[in-house]
């Protein structure tokens, strides 16, 4: 598959990544059950009821050589199946457990040793079935029997494009295998005909994904979910509850990853009912019901992790649900089984609140929960996507339920007057959870002393991101100084035909770019922002765009907003203007360990180097900046801190850098020898005349490590990160830099509007 340049890494960074997002509320028309009610056959809980009666989540251990779990499923006798892929050397086996994932006996698949499978489905009877990569739309499907010998058979796929692949595939309760195709249409396997031919009429929509409940499909597409019969073939009556779930979030439409799916469905206990689990949790819906019931809270269990990636349900009976997930590259089979004595929910609750969505944040609270089972963790978001709620209404709201004693325990500040609620006494001194932090497992010292206020130290981030500059030696030479990067762009102007600065960087990315380079030092020490350093940042910024004038189309916060998608921190750096030749140089936000290697990687093609940008200023761009309230549960809120900043959260390799010294060596030496490349990772792209170009990932050299290390250990300053001030600037500045406004009066319209701001915030 082309990924357009525009988007390319960002692209592949939601595929290996691939995350929940979204605030978990109820839907409308959509109930939980009260706790330990019965479901029609299966048992349901109620968040924060004080009854008798969960779903506890175990574990279960999977062989050892077990890498992707392709294929898993209850087989007619009760027995769980599953198809996986050897750790190391891509053999293929079956695994079946008649004992509850107790023990599992290992069959060998004979016959396909080294083929690349796309996907698998085990079939009721216990067979299973191995999708080949598909070649010139005809796909190899080997059959795998009860000894594990494959026969395998071709069948055609419909030849809409030119190499047409299979995309999915899971077998009904009558054996009938389906697959969809890249296209989206629903596909049936015809043995006879030796084709998988389309079968269901979907009436033009486009299907991003399906699953099946006995003898029903589940196949959702952009606007709902459509119900077909697996053995009729005809579309069975719309369930306006099941369609809502779509409607109230698109994010459970969408499937751009390569294996798993947002939302998984599965048969109940019960005639015509369906289990299904997303990011909210696992729920049972009886066809023609009037309620989707809860049957267990996935903020309580590890599937709130933040890096979850579902890949396949199967319900074993009432009191055991067993699911497949990916997290964060590793497969887990997970067992939920319902314990009539254990309470409902436990009974102490926190409270988190972040503006922004972040998979790392419901990571850490997913964590926290399995070490504090008696604590509830209430996660908040401010923003949640719905355009009618501005920054200004989520703080306003925040700020009213904290006057009136109902604020939240624990404050991610990323974005908010975290000053101002310092000056009002709102935040508590959370030194002593630093101290021990960094006391077990260190932290980066510049970011520890660069976070102290008058001593004190009241909010602290657990990642943080770089600002940086990439090209050849003399233009990262130039990222010194913005002033000094500004010549450098002019002179490589006057000496090519071509664009010099990357064509995302429309007015408001390259001001934000500059901004977090450059703000760490503007503010005075009588709380205002000093004029010089405004007006010189304005004046680089308007320099620089001159060069290229790029249009607000390609911007890229046109495209991403504020660069959060689906909870993962994207940076803006991006290469690809550079591999093809359409720009001189890359700047913008690193965002990770993941993309710095990609950026060292497509060095193959540049022959490029890279250092801070503006590092005279030694800035860092501080995310998940966490704080604790004076009002709320404090002890609990630092232990969720100290949690949050600690190497077991620090571990992912996406989503800022860990501002953990553990977890950050861990991450280097990950680099240095990359499950990226033991995968064969690789980034392919086109620009807009069609031309491809690529690159495999390489592990990063000590050297390279090393100089990382270095820059890190060196940062001082927190960027400005109140977005209320960014918003201002990016307002006024983007006027100037389009010539609507001169440089005098933009600096006067910004130091009156920011202190108008901080005056009525003080």
């Amino acid at each position: 598959m082309k990924i357009t340049k525009w988007f390319c890494l960002l692209l592949v960074m939601a595929l290996i990544t691939a995350a929940a997002a979204g605030c978990s509320k109820g839907s409308k028309g959509k109930d939980t059950a009260s706790p330990g009610a019965q479901a029609d056959g299966l048992k349901s809980e109620g968040a924060g009821g004080k009854g008798k009666g969960r779903f506890l989540e175990n574990e279960i251990a999977l062989p050892d050589r077990a890498g992707r779990i392709l294929a898993f499923g209850k087989l007619l006798d009760g027995t769980l199946a599953a198809v996986a892929e050897d750790k190391g050397d891509k053999s293929y086996y079956v695994l079946k457990s008649s004992d509850q994932g107790k023990g599992w006996k290992e069959v060998p698949v004979q016959g396909i040793k080294g083929q690349r499978i796309s996907y698998a489905a085990v079939s009721p009877d216990g067979d299973a079935a191995l999708i080949h990569y598909a070649k010139g739309c005809r796909a190899d499907i080997s059959i795998v029997g009860a000894k594990g010998k494959a026969e395998t058979v071709t069948l055609r796929l419909p030849d809409k494009v030119e190499e047409n692949q299979v995309r999915q595939a899971a077998y009904d309760k009558k054996g009938n295998l389906f697959a969809m195709d890249m296209e989206g249409a629903v596909l049936k396997a015809d043995w006879k005909e030796g084709a998988f031919k389309e079968v269901f009429d979907t009436e033009g929509l486009q299907i991003n994904y399906f699953g099946i409940a006995g003898d029903v499909m589940l196949a959702v597409h952009d606007k709902g979910i459509r119900l077909f019969d697996t053995e009729k073939g005809n579309t069975l009556d719309s369930e306006a509850l099941l369609d809502d779930l779509i409607k109230e979030d698109k994010g459970l439409a969408s499937n751009d990853m390569d294996f798993g799916a947002p939302m998984l469905f599965a048969e109940g206990t019960d005639s015509g009912g369906i289990v299904l689990v997303n990011k909210n949790g696992i729920f049972h819906y009886n066809r023609g019901g009037s309620v989707i019931e809860q049957l267990a809270d996935a903020s309580l269990l590890s599937l709130g992790g933040g890096n979850i990636v579902f890949q396949n349900l199967a319900v074993l009976d009432k009191d055991n649900i067993f699911i497949v997930v990916n997290d964060s590259g590793e497969f887990k089979l997970f067992q939920y089984s319902y314990d009539s004595k254990a309470a409902s929910a436990p009974d102490k609750e926190i409270t988190v609140y972040a503006l922004d969505e972040s998979s790392l944040l419901r990571k850490a609270v997913t964590l926290f929960q399995k070490e504090h089972p008696d604590i509830y963790v209430k996660l908040e978001f401010g923003l949640t996507g719905d355009d009618s709620v501005t920054l200004e209404d989520a703080l306003s709201v925040l700020s009213t339920n904290i006057l009136a004693g109902k604020g939240p325990d624990v404050l991610i500040l990323d974005g908010m007057p975290a000053e101002s609620y310092i000056e009002k006494g709102i935040l508590a001194d959370i030194s002593d959870v630093i101290d021990e932090v960094d006391q077990k497992e260190g932290v980066l010292p510049g970011i520890k002393e660069g976070s102290r206020k008058d001593g004190k130290i009241y909010a602290f981030p657990a990642r943080f991101l770089l600002s940086v500059i990439e090209g050849d030696k003399d233009t990262v030479k130039s990222g010194e100084s913005l002033e000094g990067m500004a010549k450098r762009i002019t002179q490589l102007k006057k000496g090519s035909n071509g664009g010099v600065i990357p064509q995302d960087k429309g007015t408001m990315t390259l001001l934000r770019d500059l901004y977090y380079a450059d703000s760490a030092s503007w503010m005075t020490e009588g709380n205002s922002i000093d004029e010089k350093a405004l007006t010189d940042y304005l004046s680089c910024a308007k320099q620089i765009y001159d060069v290229d004038a790029n249009s607000k189309e390609q911007d890229y916060l046109n495209k991403t907003g504020d660069g959060t998608v689906d909870g993962i921190k994207a940076g803006t750096l991006n290469e690809t203007d550079l591999i093809e030749g359409s720009s001189k140089m890359a700047f913008g936000t690193l965002p990770d360990f993941w993309s710095l290697q990609n950026m060292i990687s497509s060095w193959q093609l540049t022959n490029a180097d890279y250092g801070l940008l503006n590092r005279e200023v030694h800035s860092y761009i501080p995310y998940l900046s966490a704080g604790v309230t004076e009002s709320g549960n404090k002890e609990t809120a630092k232990e969720f801190v100290k949690l949050l900043l600690g190497k077991k959260t620090g571990d992912s390799i996406t989503n800022g850098f860990p501002v953990n010294k553990t977890a950050f060596r861990l991450q280097c030496e990950e680099a240095v020898d990359s499950r990226l490349v033991k995968d064969d990772s690789s980034i392919m792209f086109s620009n807009e005349d069609g031309k491809d170009f690529s690159f495999n990932t390489v592990n990063l050299t000590k050297g390279q490590v090393g100089q990382f290390t270095a820059f890190a250990e060196s940062l001082k300053k927190p960027a400005m990160d109140n977005r209320s001030i960014l918003n201002i600037v990016l307002e006024q500045g983007d006027k100037y830099l389009l010539g609507e406004q001169n440089l005098g009066d933009t600096v006067d319209a910004i130091l009156k509007k920011v202190n108008l701001y901080l005056a009525e915030n003080s």
